[in-house]
């Protein structure tokens, strides 16, 4: 795969929000489109929350009914990010890229991601920005989860800057995350818009250069408030559980259609770092307590 120059490192607006937080909540829409054999796609209304780590002690304090370390109605939890544990998901982080060679940069480590809601969560993507103390944007790392209970981090650290808040990034396909698409020879194009007012985070799946599916979220910036995080639970009820019923009954109607079905293979055993193949990065349900660290 044939990559141009690398381009200076991208700026990123959000990491120079302005106001008293840089954690926010982001009300928009999730889809899924399937390009090829059946051109099917479906939508629904979501809303993700980024949060900046630093800054989650203070929304435990400030935010009521929001908690990081206690019991609450909406939380975010370290045991439910970058491998099972309570250990501190910044250390988690940290030490796996140091695992493959690489330190956590200096500047704010953010995740866009879902909260757990009523003791729910189902994340299928949750996006780790990581930024330089000049506010540009180091590096991403895309937590990929399927509905088996694993997990797959792709470390993006080849980044495009095409201006205007938007990033690209490439990888080859290496988890299953849907019994209709294949793991071999696909590659994933990552897009991302990263404003103030609005983030978009974009996959393509490629097929020698066509696009097969693509995934999408966006939304648009809200204070990560009290009020605020009650609007938006009203208006986005029972989420974690509607967005698994959602992929299950897209899957039943491609299963209906005699769409391919491919069945689900052992999890991999390599995230892919600037075209070579390095450790361990699938986490299978209810093992692997700890991110892997060795190479």
């Amino acid at each position: 795969m044939v990559r141009g120059p690398r381009r200076a490192p991208p700026r990123c607006p959000v990491a120079m929000v302005t106001g008293t937080r840089a954690s926010g909540l982001y009300v928009g829409w999730t889809r899924h489109r399937r390009r090829v054999t059946v051109d099917r796609s479906f939508r629904y209304r979501t809303f993700h929350a980024l949060l900046d780590l630093d800054e989650l002690p203070r929304l435990e304090r400030e935010v009521r009914g929001f908690a990081y370390r206690r019991p609450a109605p909406v939380r975010f939890r370290d045991r439910d990010h970058l491998g099972a544990g309570d250990t501190p998901v910044k250390a988690k982080l940290s030490r796996w890229l140091a695992g493959h060679g690489l330190a956590l940069p200096d500047g704010p480590v953010r995740v866009l991601a879902n909260l757990r809601v009523l003791g729910h969560v189902f994340d299928p993507v949750s996006w780790w920005f990581c930024h330089r103390t000049d506010g540009s944007l180091a590096l991403v790392v895309a937590e990929v989860r399927n509905t088996f209970g694993e997990s797959y981090w792709y470390l993006l650290d080849e980044l495009e800057d095409h201006g205007n808040g938007v990033v690209r990034a490439h990888a080859d396909k290496r988890f299953h995350v849907s019994p209709f698409l294949p793991i071999t020879g696909l590659e994933y194009r990552f897009t991302f818009v990263l404003r103030p007012d609005r983030i978009l985070a974009h996959i393509d799946v490629l097929d020698d250069g066509e696009v097969v599916f693509d995934a999408t979220q966006t939304g648009s910036r809200r204070p990560f408030t009290t009020a605020a995080l009650a609007r938006t639970l009203l208006a986005n009820p029972f989420l974690p559980l509607r967005t698994v019923a959602l992929i299950h009954l897209q899957a039943v109607r491609l299963f209906l259609r005699r769409v391919r079905f491919h069945r689900k293979p052992d999890p991999p055993v390599g995230g892919l770092v600037r075209g070579r193949f390095v450790s361990e990065g699938a986490i299978p349900a209810g093992r692997n307590p700890e991110p892997p660290t060795s190479p």
